[in-house]
């Protein structure tokens, strides 16, 4: 956990992180209100008679109205908004690193990271033609030396009008050899390209696949179990499970984010980031050890 002293340092630079980004929302904001403003003072200014007839008499209110209340609502927000950027960039690579002193880790974090994109394709999980927006990547390793990464992501696709988000949460990828192909879901059907899946309709609680000619083993049982008991944590909205070649994938949808969304910090939520990601790595180590015993 942190210190009083460390939490004061920490706290200084991000408040000298925001203030930054706010300044320069503020600016932008600023700008386009003053030329919005500019704008209709010449509108005015060149068609002095516009409001004299009905049909020109309704232009300026409504656009310039419009565009003005867009500007001022912007201004206003720029003043107290609290970006996200500083949070992912500074405060939670602060926390990995107090973590990796604490407990003797190699964790490295990275956040926003825009080369990760493949993990989708290879779990089929969810469709290969979503993008997906990474906030912050850990990746390390557990202790029985299964590396691990760990992705907080967004997987929405768009067709120009309207975007559907197919997931939103957290996305653990752990590298170790399963002698199974497995699907355990919370919606939806399985999305691996190669491979054709049998549903095992007898599970009414989830929504389990085995990949075609295959039974249930009872290592995927202690998978579906494990599964099973997630899905029952409040806090989880839907819960996701894949075994593929070589690696294990659990998605994990929140109800309520908890590393998105902070009105600020302090040193109880520095505390409980702390907490939360240590619980991540934690639950690597539970992933690697089912069929262990």
């Amino acid at each position: 956990m942190f210190t009083m002293s460390e939490y004061g340092r920490i706290n200084d630079e991000f408040t000298r992180l925001q203030n930054e980004r706010k300044s320069t929302l503020k600016k932008v904001w600023g700008t386009i209100l003053l030329l919005v403003i500019g704008i209709i003072v010449l509108f005015i200014a060149l068609f002095p008679n516009q409001f004299s007839y009905g049909e020109t008499a309704w232009i300026l209110p409504t656009y310039g109205g419009m565009g003005l209340v867009v500007a001022l609502i912007g201004f206003l927000v720029s003043m107290s908004f609290m970006s996200e950027k500083p949070f992912m960039e500074y405060l939670y690579d602060q926390v990995i690193n107090k973590i990796n002193m604490d407990e003797g880790l190699f964790l490295d974090y990275k956040a926003y990271d825009k080369e990760v994109e493949k993990f989708n394709k290879t779990g089929g999980l969810f469709t290969k033609y979503a993008s997906v927006k990474v906030r912050r990547h850990i990746k390390g390793a557990t202790e029985e030396h299964h590396s691990f990464n760990i992705y907080d992501c967004t997987m929405t696709t768009s067709n120009g009008k309207n975007q559907q988000t197919h997931f939103d949460g957290m996305y653990f990828v752990l590298n170790k050899r399963i002698s199974s192909t497995l699907q355990v879901r919370a919606n939806g059907s399985p999305k691996l390209k190669g491979v054709k899946f049998k549903r095992f309709p007898e599970f009414e609680h989830m929504k389990v696949y085995k990949e075609e000619g295959h039974e249930i083993t009872n290592l995927d049982q202690q998978f579906l179990g494990y599964a099973e008991r997630l899905s029952q944590r409040i806090e989880y909205k839907r819960v996701y499970l894949a075994i593929v070649d070589g690696e294990i994938h659990l998605a994990l949808w929140y109800r309520k984010h908890p590393t998105r969304k902070h009105k600020g910090i302090s040193m109880e939520m520095l505390n409980k980031a702390y907490e939360h990601f240590l619980g991540e790595y934690k639950m690597t180590g539970e992933l690697a050890n089912i069929g262990n015993y």
